[in-house]
């Protein structure tokens, strides 16, 4: 199971063309709409082999650019993940370490929650 880019140790995983991590799909998509953008799937569609199987911190990454090169300035990120199973809390600050350096901000700009 990946979330936030961090493989977390479970016997249940989420299932998707690349790592299936729904954190930073999540994140990726709501820059992409800040920006007036359509979803993540247009710009890495699971129809394109290149992105079988990709960490979607790269698909980051290249948003990060994207919002960059349009002039756009991330101030923070804040996220909620909602499950019962595997525990979250454990890999908050790897997730988030993960996710500023894809993003290029400091981690102090970003901000996760988990709940069940």
């Amino acid at each position: 199971c990946v979330l936030g880019g961090v493989e977390i140790p479970h016997p249940r995983g989420l299932d998707g063309h690349s790592d299936a991590d729904v954190l930073i799909h999540a994140i990726a998509d709501a820059i992409l709409g800040a920006m007036g953008e359509v979803d993540i799937g247009h710009f890495f569609p699971n129809t394109d082999s290149r992105w079988k199987g990709v960490r979607s911190t790269v698909f980051l990454e290249q948003i990060a650019a994207k919002l960059r090169e349009r002039g756009f300035v991330l101030c923070n990120v804040d996220a909620a993940l909602v499950a019962e199973a595997p525990k979250i809390y454990p890999h908050i600050a790897a997730m988030k370490e993960n996710i500023a350096r894809a993003l290029a901000v400091e981690v102090s700009q970003i901000g996760i929650k988990a709940t069940t």
